[in-house]
């Protein structure tokens, strides 16, 4: 397997240095041991791992879940039961997210719609009550 530096590592994950040793610093990434030379390498596969907790990011999960998801399968002591219990809490936060995604959606696209009737029916369409009513 290719090993790699931390600026290749950083280029090929499109993130900067900084961001691998913020990663390091909070223990989601481990920090490699440094060589002779001076210089940590890195296995191709943290490129992979990168990507991962970027888009977790995206998605919305906080670097301590993100963190946890990681160890998942290298903790010794995890167990099924927390394992179970912290999963099954996040899919009814997906869950939930995902219906208010299609609520906002609806609306929206309702508001588009609108757009093409005339002026007074953008003004019906009230999009900051979407989550406080049933908005479609």
């Amino acid at each position: 397997m290719e090993k790699i530096t931390i600026g290749k590592l950083a280029e090929l994950s499109h993130v900067n240095s900084e961001t691998i040793r913020y990663y390091h610093r909070e223990g989601i990434l481990k920090e490699p041991a440094k060589r002779a030379n001076g210089y940590r390498y890195y296995d191709a596969e943290y490129v992979t791992k990168i990507n991962f907790i970027k888009k977790a990011q995206e998605l919305g999960f906080s670097l301590k879940e993100i963190k946890e998801m990681l160890e998942i399968n290298s903790k010794k002591k995890v167990t099924c039961d927390l394992v179970k219990k912290k999963v099954d809490s996040k899919i009814s936060e997906i869950d939930e997210k995902i219906n208010d995604l299609k609520r906002m959606r609806d609306t929206l696209s309702k508001l588009s719609c609108a757009c093409e009737e005339s002026e007074d029916e953008v003004k019906k369409i009230k999009v900051m009550d979407c989550f406080e009513t049933n908005c479609c």
